[in-house]
């Protein structure tokens, strides 16, 4: 039975999501509430001898949109290990891209975390689109660098990624906003200034980029230095888009985010998803 999350299904969603993914209550409700909202969690629940259905497989499926195109966004996919391998995920998804493709959607995406899971999504015509590079930087000492920190809402950051990928698939700004708040709990940081802004944590000596959006390479060079001085580490480790033009032909490229065609295909060489979790 497919059915929509309510408020009376929160404390089961809650023990499946950290039974599934591990982690405290709090990460588990953040994602549950912040990230992909109940409202969007759809779940197939199977129906019990006595008793209310329990749920057995759930998905979040978060509106999104790029450009004139409505889509919809696979998160948080999660199946009750006892009922592993008999294909209630399969069918949970199917079932989800045939309702959503009738509603009027164009597209589903999704960032699969396993090798495993990007083979399911293909099995359900998923196509890898939206590959990313890790490039390893040693990063310059430069004292004039400059430039702003934490100086950022999330609508001025959501603003500065459209404007820097104008065919960004964008998410709800309660989405956003959860995603950030999730972030700085882990400790990062948000480097600005007028020529680009970046979002790292510090790891040792390293800073780790989730996101660098710059006008050029030499801007992208004058944030990393202006947190290198911030922080006082001197290397960093930069997650790109492959569709991006920062340090073109650098750094070693590996899957990330994939695309349904729920409608005709469309081209989406400039398109850029990255959900920021």
């Amino acid at each position: 039975m497919l059915c929509k999350a309510t408020e009376a299904d929160l404390e089961q969603l809650i023990a499946f999501r950290q039974q599934a993914y591990g982690g405290n209550r709090q990460e588990a409700v953040s994602w549950l509430c912040g990230i992909m909202g109940l409202e969007n969690i759809l779940l197939l629940a199977k129906e019990q001898p006595e008793g209310a259905p329990r749920p057995a497989a759930m998905v979040g499926v978060v509106p999104v949109e790029c450009g004139h195109r409505k889509g919809v966004w696979f998160c948080g996919m999660a199946t009750v290990p006892a009922l592993r391998g008999r294909g209630l995920m399969t069918r949970l998804l199917d079932t989800c891209l045939r309702a959503y493709a009738a509603n009027g959607c164009d597209f589903a995406v999704a960032a699969p975390e396993t090798a495993r899971a990007a083979q399911k999504l293909t099995e359900l015509h998923f196509e890898n689109r939206f590959p990313l590079r890790v490039i390893h930087k040693t990063i310059d000492h430069n004292l004039w660098a400059r430039a702003e920190f934490d100086n950022m809402t999330v609508r001025r950051l959501m603003d500065a990624r459209q404007r820097y990928q104008p065919a960004s698939v964008l998410m709800p700004e309660s989405t956003m906003n959860e995603m950030i708040s999730r972030l700085y709990r882990r400790g990062m940081t948000i480097v600005s200034n007028q020529r680009g802004y970046g979002l790292y944590c510090q790891k040792g000596d390293t800073l780790q980029f989730l996101e660098l959006q710059a006008d050029n390479d030499h801007s992208a060079d004058l944030l990393l230095q202006a947190a290198r001085e911030h922080a006082g580490a001197s290397r960093a480790d930069l997650l790109l888009a492959e569709n991006q033009t920062l340090y073109l032909g650098e750094g070693k490229r590996f899957g990330y985010g994939m695309i349904c065609f729920l409608k005709e295909p469309f081209p989406v060489t400039d398109v850029y998803f990255r959900p920021l979790v």
